[in-house]
């Protein structure tokens, strides 16, 4: 059985906190909520944003998904092609401009729900996972990240081998939680 964590931003880092301004008209909302590249175009971007840290994350998942120059090398590194990327340029009122990329990642069906804490939503009938969940290595295949499909948690999951990269390259923002730890936000 593989091992898989779940990689979204690091809420209590606050040390690599940022702020982003509104998300531009041109990047269709629902496109990147529910994954359809089709929708979203390849030109670059660009949003305001205030730095509240002292860095600048590798990750950003709250409003709009988002990873830095540095993660998107890690994943060209490792062979990674299920995934769009869109750069998009962070800028302040302090002249910093900073390369990041909005990935939409395919997503799967691969969850044991029976064998994972969730709930469904009375409102959209989609599953929210809130504790420990299993993947089924037969869904995944090959891949080395990937979203999981009809839920409405916000965070992708990697593989242990792009975990280990995250790690020795010290990026920083990220939150890495292995599936019997995941405790759902």
């Amino acid at each position: 059985m593989k091992k898989y964590y779940t990689i979204e931003s690091n809420a209590w880092d606050r040390n690599s906190e940022i702020r982003l301004g509104s998300v531009p008209a041109a990047i269709d909302k629902r496109a990147y909520l529910f994954d359809e590249w089709q929708y979203i175009n390849d030109q670059e971007e660009f949003i305001y944003f205030e730095k509240l840290g002292k860095e600048m994350p590798d990750i950003y998942t709250y409003n709009l998904p988002l990873v830095s120059a540095r993660l998107k090398d890690i994943l060209d590194d490792a062979g990674v092609n299920n995934v769009f990327y869109k750069p998009i340029y962070l800028y302040n009122d302090a002249d910093e401009t900073h390369l990041y990329y909005l990935m939409l990642v395919r997503p799967l069906n691969c969850v044991v729900w029976e064998k994972s804490k969730h709930t469904v939503s009375e409102f959209s009938g989609l599953k929210k996972i809130v504790g420990s969940f299993v993947i089924n290595d037969r869904e995944v295949g090959n891949y080395k990240i990937f979203k999981i499909k009809d839920i409405l948690n916000r965070f992708w999951v990697v593989s242990e081998e792009i975990k280990e990269k995250i790690e020795r390259a010290g990026l920083v923002g990220i939150k890495l939680l292995g599936l019997p730890e995941y405790y759902g936000l």
